[in-house]
């Protein structure tokens, strides 16, 4: 029996509900999510992502410009640009968010090593690549004004 289960049971379950059950193991982090600075070789990764926006139509600084760029990438349903489109609109993403107070980053955590954006205040490093990825795989529309607008607004707050 699941926790959850537990939970719902536990008013009409009486040996659910005793005290001696075995209590709900702690979750702990696998280890922490580390960060450093780009060096040069990162950021010079990144300029050349940024010389592909124009042939997306794409202007970091407005996300109507990057959701319309994401609709047409989805239309075109070629796998073959996969690798293209993810770095190129991860690399937008992020310059978006790095607009909003963001920071470029490489972030260490238990699934690897990437670029990423952190937060302005203390956070979670946000994996922009695997944020446009796992969409991409997916056929994902009409996410990006919500996702990457939501992550926006919660470095003003």
């Amino acid at each position: 029996m699941g926790l959850l289960d537990r939970w719902r049971t536990r008013d009409r379950d009486p040996v659910a509900a005793d005290d001696d059950a075995d209590p709900a193991p702690e979750v702990r982090p696998l280890t922490e999510v580390l960060t450093r600075p780009l060096d040069a070789e990162e950021e010079a990764r990144l300029e050349a992502y940024r010389l592909r926006y124009p042939a997306y139509g794409i202007d970091p600084g407005d996300i109507v410009s990057l959701a319309t760029a994401w609709a047409r990438a989805l239309a075109r349903d070629d796998d073959g640009v996969a690798a293209e489109v993810v770095t190129v609109f991860g690399t937008a993403i992020g310059d978006h968010l790095v607009d909003q107070g963001y920071r470029w980053v490489v972030s260490t955590d238990p699934f690897g090593t990437d670029l990423a954006v952190e937060p302005p205040r203390r956070g979670v490093p946000v994996v922009v690549r695997t944020l446009v990825a796992v969409r991409w795989m997916q056929r994902e529309a009409g996410w990006v004004e919500g996702v990457v607008g939501h992550l926006a607004r919660a470095a003003r707050r």
